[in-house]
């Protein structure tokens, strides 16, 4: 049985830029395949998302990624865009098969060629690249439907899945918060899929029995793995805002 990673993620995060290659390691050959979940991380803003902190990219973004095999050059333009858009556009592009193409795309777009991802012509070109309906997309992006749907992820993650930064990741009992190392993160996966092949205990009957893998609504009763929380980034380093 394939065994689900749930990772909660923001596109204007490089942290979440990162840990998605790290997963991509992690999970290469393994029975296990993630589930993004996206989470706009300030959902307040009205048109921008603010400003990385000074110092933070050349101090802990870079040589995280560098540590983790991943090139940043710089920092998009300031101010940052809100990523409402391309996360509304992330879900119709999973609807359609087409999410892990479209996410490679945003994010290459916002972190490598620092093209504005709050601009919906520009989510739309990269949604016709990514194999989508340009119309299908747009209409999308600007429904009340996928608005409300959005809207219903963030009081989940919010709440019941206690998700208030990103990424965050899920594996079995595991939860990590934060950008993991590599082998953090492979011992998190092969953890849970060797206890996927262990018959299910009973509820109740013991510490951490039938927890919930976050996949759906959780079961009256059912215990959520508890935030084990990182350095984030690294210890003394200046975390972005809002992440």
């Amino acid at each position: 049985m394939t065994v689900t990673i749930d990772v909660w993620f923001d596109f204007i995060c490089p942290y979440s830029l990162i840990t998605r290659h790290v997963l991509a390691k992690a999970l290469d050959g393994k029975d296990a395949a993630p589930a993004f979940h996206p989470f706009e991380v300030n959902p307040n803003c009205v048109e921008e998302a603010g400003e990385y902190p000074r110092g933070v990219w050349e101090n802990s973004v870079r040589p995280l990624g560098a540590e983790r095999g991943v090139h940043l050059a710089g920092p998009p333009g300031t101010p940052l865009r809100r990523a409402r858009m391309a996360l509304l556009g992330y879900r119709y592009a999973r609807e359609h098969g087409a999410g892990a193409r479209y996410t490679d795309l945003v994010f290459g777009a916002y972190f490598h060629h620092w093209q504005d991802i709050s601009d919906p012509t520009v989510l739309a070109a990269l949604a016709v690249e990514a194999g989508l309906d340009r119309a299908g997309f747009r209409a999308a992006i600007m429904s009340a439907r996928y608005a409300r749907a959005h809207q219903q992820s963030l009081a989940h993650a919010r709440g019941p899945a206690q998700v208030t930064m990103v990424p965050v990741i899920v594996a079995g009992q595991r939860r990590i918060d934060g950008v993991p190392t590599a082998a953090e993160l492979a011992g998190a996966v092969d953890e849970a899929i060797a206890a996927s092949t262990v018959p299910a205990v009973p509820a109740g009957a013991g510490a951490g029995a039938g927890v919930w893998d976050m996949t759906t609504q959780a079961p009256p009763g059912m215990p959520l793995p508890a935030p084990v929380p990182k350095p984030h980034p690294q210890a003394g380093r200046a975390p972005l805002r809002g992440t």
